[in-house]
C-alpha cells in the first residue's frame, strides 16, 4: 500500500486532513499491511501536535475496553502510548530520521495489534475457544455486553512486545524538550483545520 493507495482508504487527499479521530482509528485497524515508509511519508506532512494528540485519543479510547485485572496489558499500552507520543512530536523539524524511527515504531505496534499478537478467547456460551488479535479481543470485550455474547480472554501469550530501551530514552528526551500537548478530551473527537483557535 502506498501513500495515495492510503489516503484514498482514509478518504483524505493530503496528509493535512487526517485530523478526525475516525480516520485515524481506521488506520490503525487497517486490517491491509501498510509499509513503514508509506507511514513515515504520512507522519511527516502532519502537524505534529495533532498527530500526538490524535495517538493520544486513540489509546485512551482502546484502553478503557481492556478487562479488569489485565493491568500488565494497561502499562504495557500505556507505556506504548507515551513513546509513540513523544516520538511524533519529533516530526515537528521535519527530520527524515525523525519520521523514519517513528514510522518504525508505528509499524511494530500496528504489526502486533492487528496481526502477530494472539489472545485465548473463550466463548463461555459455546465453550468455543480461538485465538485472536488484541485488536479483536479488546473489540469482543467492548460489545460483548450489547451483544449477548460472553467470552473469557488469557492476554498471557500476546503480551511480549519489547519496547526498545533507545526508543523509550529517547522518548523521553523528547518530551522533556517539547513538554506536554493538550490531549483531545471526551468532548474534542477532531480538529477542525479551518478554525483558528
Amino acid at each position: 500500500m502506498n501513500p495515495d493507495e492510503l489516503m484514498a482508504a482514509l478518504g483524505i487527499d493530503s496528509p493535512q486532513e487526517l485530523v478526525y479521530f475516525e480516520q485515524f482509528a481506521d488506520l490503525m485497524e487497517e486490517q491491509h499491511d501498510i509499509p513503514y515508509e508509506t507511514l513515515a511519508a504520512l507522519a511527516i506532512e502532519m502537524d505534529s501536535d495533532v498527530l500526538s494528540e490524535l495517538i493520544g485519543y486513540y489509546f485512551e479510547d482502546i484502553m478503557k475496553a481492556v478487562p479488569d485485572g489485565e493491568d500488565e496489558l494497561y502499562v504495557l499500552l500505556t507505556n506504548i502510548c507515551t513513546t509513540l507520543q513523544s516520538l511524533a512530536k519529533s516530526l515537528a523539524g521535519e527530520d527524515d530520521d525523525a519520521s523514519r524511527m517513528f514510522a518504525e515504531e508505528f509499524y511494530k505496534f500496528r504489526s502486533w495489534y492487528v496481526f502477530e499478537s494472539f489472545v485465548y478467547c473463550t466463548d463461555l456460551i459455546e465453550g468455543e475457544q480461538h485465538e485472536i488479535s488484541i485488536f479483536e479481543a479488546l473489540t469482543n470485550y467492548r460489545v460483548q455486553s450489547h451483544t449477548g455474547e460472553d467470552y473469557s480472554f488469557d492476554f498471557s501469550e500476546a503480551l511480549d512486545y519489547q519496547l526498545d530501551e533507545y526508543i523509550v530514552s529517547l522518548a523521553s528526551i523528547i518530551e522533556d524538550n517539547y513538554g506536554d500537548g493538550d490531549t483531545y478530551g471526551e468532548d474534542d473527537d477532531y480538529r477542525d483545520p479551518d478554525s483558528d483557535e
